[in-house]
């Protein structure tokens, strides 16, 4: 399905089942920003618009949907600016957060076999 025809969906939706589009929405990234962009003006389609480009910004465009934010920011009413801060917050927290990599365990917490036996240093209660 198109984008143009997602938000023509979305915006039509119901209040309580817009967010359902959201999903569909957010994987044209940067298009998704900039086509939800005007929504922000809108009292009735602006909180979907946060949501939107909240999680584009999770999903790596995180500068772009910063930006676009900080500034709506300012002319948002008090429910939307703090919509706009809750999302800013997501996508600085997602910026910071490395992909998940395999950490490697402490030289001390790794399981050591010799010669055949298993040794490892997690302590174990003794048999009686």
């Amino acid at each position: 399905m198109q984008l143009a025809a997602l938000l023509d969906q979305a915006r039509q939706a119901p209040p309580d089942h817009r967010i359902e589009w959201r999903d569909r929405i957010v994987p044209y990234g940067t298009q998704a920003i900039e086509a939800v962009r005007p929504w922000l003006a809108s009292s009735a389609l602006a909180a979907f618009a946060v949501r939107v480009i909240e999680r584009a910004g999770e999903g790596g465009h995180g500068e772009l949907a910063a930006r676009v934010l900080r500034a709506a920011r300012r002319q948002a009413s008090p429910p939307i600016r703090h919509d706009i801060a809750w999302a800013l917050a997501r996508i600085r927290a997602a910026q910071r957060t490395p992909p998940n990599e395999p950490k490697e365990l402490p030289s001390m917490a790794r399981p050591v076999a010799r010669e055949g036996l298993f040794f490892s240093p997690v302590a174990r209660r003794r048999a009686r």
